[in-house]
């Protein structure tokens, strides 16, 4: 092999997205998820116990970090691939390893399948694993952009995983590994002696249960002395509130925010890399990006817990969580920056630990992150709100364009206990996405809500649909919108300090809607972008009662 030329190794595990769609609780959730970060850790692991100069050429995953492999992390934050530069016999270490790890695991599946043979959980582990590795030759020096060391790699991992879905469709069912997974030996007490449990938290286990996602709801999530049974939390709900203990409930407190989150323009951000000839390690672009990536994943996940929320996943730029709509009782920071304490504020504070950590003039395009939120009732099954979440993010977060800008992006929809959802896309970097939070806050923070102003929003909000001609003429001029509120809202109850307030970031929201739309005939887009706006907001708000549910799933289905 010439000195130009270098042998690379990959490898790719799955199937993660069939996996987690198996879960019906939080529980299965996180460990549907955590088995394929803790593979490739593990994998990753035996193979530098082999030979530990390969620490030195691995391209991604960050490997330098010790405390990843040797300190519980709570969440999976290794990726579902590997790149390192390779040498003659590392092919072999490589699949020693796997072998290794699906050994480790057939061995802790036989705690729970005492009767059945390790050949037979063997063969059924290797029908649903989709363990893939290869090697690759890579002319480094070539400036092409097809010899980018993870573009060729990724490529040809590509390529070999779809060969392989399209030879092998066993494995999803009647499944040794899915079984451990289940929420019955996922809450017994021997979870705490689970091998995933054991890794993620120490030889101790997991504390307590995977909160249930009304507790999630209610931003409860790490409070041991709260219930985490649905009748259990309702009943404790109500002495609290009959004792002056908790105020009375809205929507947004039994609904929950599944959140997906990719990084946008990864690819030409990895495009930019060069191999460093002049540098000691000539992979240092490489893995300075890696480190960034695990760095942003640790950051990431301590901000989602702060908040409330339950980490599912945070590899690289991709995260799954669980949050509350809003959660009053917490602070979102980020270096000394509050954000707002709902997931709008969780997610602004995310992207900017993203933006922070990927601040660098070599970047072609400057990365930023688009978000996928699902919120759904409470009761919801799991992977309806992880199916919509993945669709907003890609089918519609993803495939936004503002002005010159694209991506960087929030796709929304709100479902419904009763099927109805209402939903909308809305970029991070305009003016209408600010305007839009300053509404939203100043509906949930004020303390002086009556039945009366409750009843105005709702008017008003029918009214705004009924003048869209008006509104079409007029969205552009704040100074006209200024009038037509003055003259259609001239009540008492327009005077008080809470409902000028309103009015006033309304204004200001509707100008800025109209503001940024360029083609004119799209004129009827904004109102309808305007009322999920507001819908969304007047949900969120509605009063709920703990023991009438049914009564409010008919109410929701003649809004």
């Amino acid at each position: 092999m010439s000195e130009s030329k270098k042998s690379y190794i990959g490898l790719t595990i799955g199937p993660i997205i069939e996996t987690i769609s198996n879960a019906k609780e939080t529980g299965e959730l996180w460990a549907s998820s955590y088995l394929f970060s803790y593979i490739m850790k593990n994998i990753i692991g035996k193979l530098l116990e082999q030979d530990n100069k390969l620490k030195d050429k691995f391209i991604v995953p960050y490997v330098y970090n010790e405390k990843i492999f040797k300190f519980p992390q709570e969440v999976g934050l290794f990726h579902d691939r590997f790149i390192f530069e390779s040498k003659d016999g590392d092919f072999d270490l490589v699949k020693k390893s796997v072998e290794q790890v699906k050994g480790d695991i057939i061995n802790e599946i036989q705690k729970y399948e005492k009767n059945s043979p390790y050949e037979i959980i063997e063969e059924n582990i290797d029908d649903f694993l989709k363990i893939y590795y290869l090697e690759v030759e890579l002319d480094i020096y070539n400036k092409k952009d097809d010899n980018n060391i993870i573009f060729k790699v990724n490529k040809c991992l590509d390529a070999l995983e779809l060969r392989e879905k399209l030879l092998n469709g066993k494995g999803m069912k009647n499944n040794y590994l899915l079984d451990t997974l289940n929420n019955k030996n996922l809450k017994e007490e021997s979870f705490k002696k689970h091998f995933l449990s054991k890794d993620a938290y120490g030889e101790k286990g997991k504390d307590e249960e995977y909160p249930c996602l009304f507790k999630i709801a209610l931003g409860k999530t790490y409070k041991k002395d709260f219930p985490n049974d649905d009748d259990e939390i309702k009943n404790r709900l109500k002495s609290d509130i009959e004792a002056g203990l908790q105020k009375e409930l809205i929507k947004a407190n039994e609904y929950i925010a599944f959140v997906q989150v990719d990084g946008d323009f990864m690819g030409k951000v990895i495009q930019g890399f060069e191999i460093n000839e002049n540098k000691e390690d000539i992979y240092e672009d490489y893995k300075d990006f890696s480190k960034k990536l695990l760095e942003y994943s640790k950051d990431s996940n301590e901000i989602i817990k702060k908040y409330g929320g339950f980490t599912v996943y945070a590899g690289g730029d991709d995260l799954l969580f669980i949050a509350p709509i809003i959660n009053e009782k917490c602070k979102v920071k980020f270096q000394n920056k509050n954000f707002d304490n709902n997931i709008f504020g969780v997610i602004d504070c995310l992207s900017k630990v993203f933006e922070d950590k990927f601040q660098n003039e070599k970047f072609k395009e400057k990365p930023s992150t688009s978000f996928g939120v699902a919120m759904v009732h409470y009761k919801f099954p799991l992977y309806y709100a992880l199916d919509e979440a993945r669709e907003l993010l890609f089918s519609k977060a993803k495939s936004y364009r503002f002005k010159n800008k694209e991506k960087d992006a929030i796709a929304f929809k709100v479902i419904k206990s009763s099927g109805q959802s209402f939903e909308t896309v809305v970029g991070k970097s305009s003016k209408s996405y600010e305007e839009f939070k300053a509404l939203f806050n100043s509906v949930n923070r004020n303390v002086d809500k009556t039945k009366e102003t409750r009843n105005y929003l709702k008017a008003i909000h029918f009214k705004l649909v009924r003048d869209k001609v008006i509104l079409n003429e007029i969205g552009k001029d704040k100074d006209l919108l200024k009038n037509y509120f003055d003259n259609n809202f001239n009540e008492k109850i327009h005077k008080t300090e809470s409902i000028k307030i309103y009015i006033e970031n309304l204004i200001s929201f509707i100008h800025e809607i109209y503001d940024e739309m360029k083609d004119e005939a799209k004129k009827d887009e904004c109102i309808n972008q305007i009322y999920s706006y507001l819908r969304f907001i007047r949900f969120m708000d509605e009063d709920i009662k703990l023991d009438d549910e049914t009564k409010k799933e008919k109410g929701e289905r003649n809004e």
